[in-house]
């Protein structure tokens, strides 16, 4: 029997789908490992274990703090755990505890902070560089969601490939029935995520506009609220308003309402990691276009489109296709359902297992690539 402990501190986020997934994966594997979570002190209320082998302990540290480096650190060695899985790279440098992290990509190494002085966002990657490279190489294992972001840790931090090891995440179909979702458009191509510039929706805003002086009933629906980042693009280009229609928040009802009735769903975005919005636009029938940048050709495979994502003509003329094409809509509807069912949270959950197994067993650079769950060929 092993002691793990999960820094969960993300489990009430987006980004925290993967840690609740892997929870509930563990939960389910039949082994005697015990699990200690470290969550948001001020929503520990809100969590039940799924197993008497799992049990939480809250912590007020945000993440890029010193009291990350300083109290979550004393927290975590009054654990006394065997093995430490912090499910984003934001954590203590100095531990003292064998370690495993996840990776999810690279890109707050990668770009700019809009929001920030090019000081200030040029100081806050070269720190982000220094701490994801001395975290990527103090662990015995580094966990990716994708082989693209496996490469990206190698290349910006030194990481050994060895040491890398891959688990894709998954898409789970909703499981609320769907709700109506108020759209002003007869016909609408549908954006899910974040607006931040890398996402890169003023492109497709500017595609949708070609579309919809073509066709008057093709609008663009934004699912979520309006934040800064639309704010900015709206404020710099008015003439885009009437064009998109940001629906406010929507319900994981309203959200599956939106898979399903929209004509197109389009992911133009310049970096991910992984690309969850796509699957799951795949996992409720609705076709899928997407960028051909980081991993997301990796993941999506033949059952999406693809167009250069600094390209705004060819992203029109890509939504084109599929919203003039009937017959080719509904064949990547089929293949998007063939596609989807490849990947399984369970699966991830075992190899995660995996990798914790390995970590227990071996010291520094030991972790061989033959083994389960580890990218292969890179010995």
């Amino acid at each position: 029997m092993a002691h793990i402990v999960l820094d969960a501190r993300g489990y009430f986020t987006t980004t925290g789908r993967y840690i609740r997934k892997l929870v509930e994966g563990l939960a389910r594997l039949d082994d005697d490992h015990r699990y200690t979570l470290i969550l948001p002190a001020d929503r520990l209320a809100e969590w039940s274990p799924p197993s008497p082998r799992f049990r939480a302990v809250g912590s007020p540290a945000p993440f890029f703090s010193f009291a990350e480096q300083v109290s979550l650190a004393r927290q975590i060695r009054e654990l006394r755990p065997d093995l430490v899985h912090f499910c984003m790279p934001q954590q203590p440098v100095l531990l003292g505890v064998p370690r495993v992290t996840t990776f999810y990509d690279m890109t707050l190494l990668k770009i700019r902070n809009v929001k920030k002085s090019r000081v200030i966002s040029w100081v806050r990657r070269a720190v982000g560089r220094v701490a994801f490279t001395i975290t990527a190489h103090v662990g015995r294992a580094n966990i990716v969601l994708s082989r693209y972001s496996a490469e990206d840790l190698h290349r910006f931090t030194g990481a050994p490939r060895r040491r890398i090891a891959l688990t894709y995440a998954a898409a789970d179909a909703i499981e609320e029935a769907a709700e109506s979702v108020p759209v002003p458009f007869e016909r609408f191509v549908l954006f899910v995520g974040n607006q931040v510039p890398y996402k890169n929706l003023e492109r497709l805003h500017d595609a949708v506009q070609v579309l919809r002086s073509e066709d008057s009933r093709i609008g663009l629906v934004v699912a979520g609220r309006l934040d800064d980042d639309g704010r900015r693009i709206l404020g710099l280009r008015p003439d885009l308003a009437a064009n998109v229609h940001f629906t406010g928040y929507v319900s994981d009802g309203g959200l599956r309402w939106l898979y399903e009735k929209a004509a197109v769903f389009a992911f133009p975005s310049f970096f991910e990691g992984f690309g969850l919005p796509g699957l799951e636009a795949m996992r409720h029938g609705c076709p899928v276009v997407s960028s051909t940048a980081t991993c997301l050709p990796e993941i999506y495979g033949d059952a999406a489109l693809y167009f250069a994502p600094d390209d705004r003509e060819a992203m029109a003329s890509t939504l084109r296709r599929v919203l003039d094409d009937s017959g080719l809509a509904a064949d990547l509807v089929a293949r998007g359902y063939h596609r989807v069912a490849e990947f399984s949270w369970m699966r991830m959950a075992e190899e995660t297992r995996a990798v914790y197994d390995l970590s227990l067993r071996v010291r520094g650079t030991a972790v061989r690539t033959a083994d389960a769950g580890l990218l292969p060929g890179n010995g």
